[in-house]
């Protein structure tokens, strides 16, 4: 009797996940304060040269704790961290969307290392 309880407890937690769908999985709900797509995207990309410069041994290394630096990022652009990981949420439960943010961050990345790579003229 047990093991029929146990087959069926299985089984139904089998078939429930199966009605899941690939779309989003967090809440969508908009924050008031959500920073524009465009800002947002700029800022993801400013993270994430410094997230670079931090794996540099020259330059900031890892003593710096990255949420210090970030915060003073986030002034820069005028938000707070709040607004920032309140935001994050948001795009973040649209994968798809995530992945074009990605794609145009990194193709910003690439140019500015082909820039930083150029010989420096007289």
């Amino acid at each position: 009797m047990v093991k029929q309880g146990t087959i069926a407890l299985v089984l139904a937690l089998a078939l429930a996940g199966c009605g899941q769908t690939s779309g989003p999985t967090a809440p969508r709900e908009k924050p008031r304060d959500l920073i524009p797509d465009a800002a947002f995207t700029a800022l993801l990309l400013e993270m994430h040269a410094i997230e670079g410069a931090r794996g540099g041994e020259h330059l900031m290394g890892d003593s710096i704790p990255v949420w210090k630096v970030y915060a003073g990022t986030f002034a820069q652009f005028g938000y707070s961290q709040e607004q920032v990981e309140r935001s994050y949420a948001y795009y973040h439960a649209d994968p798809r969307g995530m992945v074009l943010r990605y794609d145009a961050i990194i193709d910003s990345l690439r140019a500015r290392s082909q820039q930083l790579s150029k010989p420096i003229e007289p």
